[in-house]
């Protein structure tokens, strides 16, 4: 009898210690949930986040590297050559053209843009449609941002979407990744 009797109060304390487990875990879960994200979704963001950031620091490697139309090579690049020769590095084929690559990602409001997204820009002409694109490398708080580019007039440069230029020719973003 007592033998049974301890097997039930052992039973009942693996119960109890698995129920209070089981709502500690629960509620560290919509604790994190609520303050970051899940575990899981932290994981990924900081995932997401080193990435981007092996993107930029590589993109950046070409400052000062010349534009050449037509080129996607550290000897010259055009913009979309630059794009796609960067993310090509992280296994990520891009369309070779920037009209082709604003449909390689997952489409992005302006204000929701994060560093490493695409952005996209009319070209020279002004007659709307893609023409350039670049990789978003900082984000403001007051969702102004910069990018790396090839730019015809200074090779790969980093610029600001402030600028009159730019300003007045923003078309669009995509995430890629």
């Amino acid at each position: 009898m007592s033998f049974i009797f301890s097997k039930i109060r052992l039973a009942a304390l693996f119960i109890l210690i698995v129920t209070t487990l089981t709502g500690f875990t629960a509620q560290a879960q919509q604790l994190s949930s609520r303050k970051h994200g899940t575990v899981l979704e932290q994981l990924e963001q900081n995932s997401r986040n080193s990435i981007v950031d092996q993107v930029i620091n590589y993109a950046y490697r070409f400052r000062g590297t010349p534009y050449r139309y037509g080129s996607s090579s550290p000897k010259g690049f055009d913009c979309s050559g630059f794009t796609s020769y960067v993310f090509k590095r992280f296994g990520i084929n891009l369309d070779r053209s920037s009209r082709g690559q604003i449909f390689d990602g997952v489409r992005v409001k302006k204000n929701d843009l994060q560093p490493g997204d695409l952005v996209f820009f009319q070209g020279r002409s002004g007659r709307g449609g893609v023409g350039h694109v670049g990789i978003v490398t900082r984000v403001n708080a007051d969702n102004t941002f910069h990018f790396i580019h090839s730019a015809c007039s200074s090779g790969v440069t980093e610029s600001k979407n402030t600028e009159a230029y730019y300003s007045r020719r923003y078309v669009g973003a995509c995430r890629v990744l």
